[in-house]
């Protein structure tokens, strides 16, 4: 066994109650460690943080004219280029102005 096993097993016999108790919900899981319960969220957020501050409409980035906004118009250093998969809420690879809009991005 080399060292690298070896310290792996240590580490798990030194934590058996670290993952013990698993709930899951539809948006959390809640798990039970030995130092107290830990809740962890997955789930994607109703609006964008601080997404008032921004603002953009579809005509000003849309180089191609076709009414919705692709990764490749959006410039790089463009706050929407960080938050194109929150905004894009059917995961379509388009960012409509109804998703602008939901989004909080008028």
């Amino acid at each position: 066994m080399n060292r690298y096993h070896f310290l792996c097993c240590t580490l798990l016999t030194l934590t058996p109650t670290a993952f013990a108790q698993v709930a899951n919900t539809a948006e959390s899981v809640q798990i039970q460690a030995a130092t107290g319960q830990v809740t962890v969220r997955s789930s994607q957020p109703t609006s964008l943080a601080k997404g008032s501050d921004y603002t953009v409409k579809i005509a000003d980035l849309d180089t191609n004219g076709d009414g919705r906004l692709s990764r490749r118009e959006i410039p790089a250093s463009h706050a929407l280029s960080f938050e194109f998969h929150l905004v894009d809420r059917n995961h379509n690879g388009y960012i409509t102005a109804a998703e602008l809009d939901a989004a909080n991005w008028k």
